[in-house]
């Protein structure tokens, strides 16, 4: 699975245009890595997709979870959760790395203690 995956591609929906202008998810999937890169906000409007997109690649069993956040300038506590909450679909003792997040993002993981679910990487 790669590419990049925006959220009602195939309709013409108003709600669906807004929503792709803030979301954008592409996933790589390499040797025992899969790295998903996230670009846009993740808040209540998103979370739906994000879930989705992030079933679809946990799914696969990934050994070890990237998930690029660059390019994420906001994320809310529900849509942190759901990040570090991937960890569960991972194999034993490994946890998902989330990289290069903002300072407001990774201040979000700090003051919800989800970052001890991660590995914070910079």
């Amino acid at each position: 699975m790669s590419g990049a995956r925006s959220p009602g591609a195939g309709g013409s929906s108003s709600a669906a245009s807004l929503l792709r202008e803030r979301i954008e998810i592409t996933v790589d999937v390499g040797p025992g890595t899969t790295t998903v890169f996230i670009r846009g906000e993740l808040d209540l409007v998103t979370m739906p997709f994000l879930a989705e997109q992030l079933t679809t690649v946990l799914e696969k069993m990934p050994a070890r979870l990237v998930l690029d956040l660059s390019r994420t300038g906001f994320v809310d506590c529900g849509s942190a959760r759901l990040l570090a909450a991937a960890g569960r679909a991972l194999p034993p003792g490994q946890r998902p790395v989330i990289r290069r997040p903002a300072p407001g993002v990774r201040r979000i993981f700090e003051l919800t203690g989800l970052d001890a679910n991660c590995e914070m990487e910079a």
